[in-house]
């Protein structure tokens, strides 16, 4: 076999070069040929767009989760502690309740921890036993409407009741942090309103260096929202007013879910942690060594960012072949899981296929003399 005679051979084979290449006329789904991803050149226009577009959806996040202080309202399984005045009857003593961490029950203040208090528990249909009055409606009440609507129940019974009502354990409404933070668990909601920032200071914080403050989950009825700290007090959010409400899960998302993998022609492909949500495509390429200077296309900067569709990736390329470019580059963010992917250069393509072919050429060649 000659040169001439191998020389078809390798132009063939050009489009089987070894090594990943990003081919934006190539389709993703096998099934859908016609379906191409849609690559979009990084320019200050595109950079303003998403800055907009950013701001504008967590300021709607956030405004939402805001909402009024509500008053406590009472559940199945919380104790409530009911005084009729000039009438200790109708506090039965063997109604007791063992308030305290074994027993799974908050106490309503300071130094009732592990104390046995007169009290009525409300059963699962939201009613208390009561003298008297017998089932009676209280889950959805405040203590004041309870107080309320049992006085006057009272009044065939009882000349001129006065009642004082409050809750001595609560255990109908809960939350639930998750995570790396020191204090993790169910978190009981009280008669004193419970927001992000109490059920974090609760928790100890966020465990430095371990969990992403950008990645803070609220799941709310079936919804899940991300706050994004960092970007919460920079927009003048306070989380001291955004309310837990019963059955909210609080969930940090450790920072290594959270991750920009850079690979293709760089210095050091590796996956690199986002910095309180935040990490640049400068940055990210600074941090793996640049683009290799021996093989890397600085035109062929790509970020591959997965959408709701697996078909349908967003494509945006970075032509880093001017240092002006870098300065994009600096102000373009990156999400979590973003792939950032530097090509190769053609003649870095070519060179490899060679390096494969030629071997495997000589030895066919070597073959056949020796038949002959």
């Amino acid at each position: 076999m000659t040169c001439t005679s191998v020389l078809p051979l390798i132009m063939g084979a050009c489009a089987l070069a070894p090594g990943m290449q990003f081919d934006p006329h190539a389709s993703i789904d096998a099934d859908e040929p016609s379906v191409l991803p849609v690559v979009t050149t990084i320019t200050p226009a595109i950079i303003r767009q998403q800055r907009e577009s950013r701001l504008q959806t967590s300021g709607d996040a956030y405004r939402q989760l805001m909402t009024a202080v509500a008053p406590y309202r009472i559940g199945p399984a919380d104790v409530l502690s009911i005084i009729v005045w000039n009438h200790p009857e109708l506090v039965i003593p063997n109604l007791t309740y063992t308030i305290g961490e074994t027993a799974g029950l908050q106490p309503a203040g300071p130094g009732l921890s592990s104390q046995a208090v007169p009290g009525f528990a409300v059963g699962d249909d939201g009613n208390i036993q009561f003298p008297f009055i017998g089932a009676f409606r209280a889950q959805g009440l405040t203590t004041i409407e309870l107080q309320q609507r049992l006085t006057v129940a009272l009044q065939p019974y009882i000349r001129s009741p006065q009642l004082t009502i409050s809750v001595v354990a609560y255990r109908s409404k809960r939350v639930f942090v998750e995570g790396p933070v020191a204090l993790a668990g169910v978190k009981p909601i009280t008669d004193v309103p419970m927001s992000l920032a109490e059920v974090l200071g609760e928790a100890n914080g966020v465990q430095s260096g371990v969990g992403d403050l950008s990645q803070i989950e609220l799941l709310r009825n079936g919804k899940r929202f991300r706050l994004n700290l960092g970007e919460m007090a920079a927009e003048g959010v306070n989380t001291a007013q955004i309310m837990l409400k019963d059955r909210d899960v609080i969930r940090i998302v450790p920072q290594t879910y959270n991750q920009v993998f850079v690979t293709g022609e760089v210095g050091k492909p590796t996956g690199l942690p986002m910095h309180d949500g935040r990490l640049t495509l400068s940055d990210a390429l600074a941090s793996v060594q640049g683009v290799n200077p021996n093989s890397g296309d600085p035109a062929a900067v790509y970020v591959i960012r997965a959408t709701d569709d697996p078909a349908r990736p967003e494509v945006f390329r970075l032509n880093g072949k001017s240092p002006v470019a870098y300065a994009l580059a600096e102000h373009f963010e990156l999400k979590p899981k973003d792939v950032v992917y530097v090509d190769a250069t053609g003649l870095t393509r070519w060179s490899r296929m060679i390096n494969q072919l030629v071997p495997t050429a000589i030895g066919a060649n070597a073959g056949r003399g020796a038949v002959n």
